[in-house]
């Protein structure tokens, strides 16, 4: 009977060990199988030109900061936008039929704004890519976006609504109003931003070449 025992337990162990064997190749094999995850690498070729002028007359001139109290309800500014580099700018024709001239320039470039603005709370920081958004954080700031070159004939007229816009609407101004709670912000950046694809935005925030700031310093 030992006889027969000894041999059923040598063939119990190599049967062990083979199985043991075999289990720790298969988790090698799962391991080199597994998928090699490769970082985006995002590069932006858009060098549009852009900048946050004022227009007195046929003049645009560059602005790099403002200085303003705010008043509830009253306007911070507005600020015209133009796809140029240059300081001062001497416009052969109206604003509106300038801003188009130079922005066919640059086919498929899209513009948008950022306004960022502190508190005692912290800093707030959103988007404006259409008249949709132009009220998100509206008990500090109301935002309001023109068509100069759609209304380059008009002597008078209003904002965008988002019922108005269509594939030929070009934000060329944008107007700030402070709000009821204008007195908590003690600092705002505007920021203008030309892009093309969603890929131009990490985690909403705007990451290509073509963009300018301009400070608003309140006191």
């Amino acid at each position: 009977m030992k006889k027969l025992i000894i041999p059923l337990l040598i063939i119990l162990l190599i049967c062990g060990c083979t199985k043991e064997t075999k289990k720790e190749e298969v988790v090698k094999k799962e391991k080199k199988e597994e998928p090699v995850v490769v970082e985006e690498t995002y590069k932006d070729l858009n060098n549009t030109p852009i900048g946050i002028y004022k227009l007195n007359g046929n003049t645009l001139t560059k602005l790099t900061s403002i200085d303003k109290h705010l008043n509830v309800e009253e306007d911070i500014g507005v600020f015209q936008i133009y796809p140029s580099n240059e300081d001062v700018i001497n416009l052969n024709t109206n604003y509106g039929e300038s801003f188009y001239n130079e922005y066919i320039k640059y086919p498929n470039i899209k513009i948008g704004f950022n306004i960022k603005y502190e508190t005692s709370n912290g800093v707030t920081s959103y988007n404006i890519l259409s008249p949709d958004n132009t009220f998100d954080h509206w008990e500090h700031l109301m935002n309001y976006l023109y068509d100069d070159y759609a209304n380059r004939y008009s002597s008078f007229y209003s904002h965008i609504e988002s019922n108005q816009v269509n594939e030929n609407t070009l934000y060329t101004s944008i107007k700030l109003q402070a709000s009821y709670s204008c007195s908590e912000i003690t600092n705002i950046k505007l920021t203008v931003f030309t892009y093309d694809t969603e890929d131009d935005f990490l985690n909403n925030e705007y990451r290509g070449n073509s963009k300018y700031t301009m400070n608003i310093n309140i006191n």
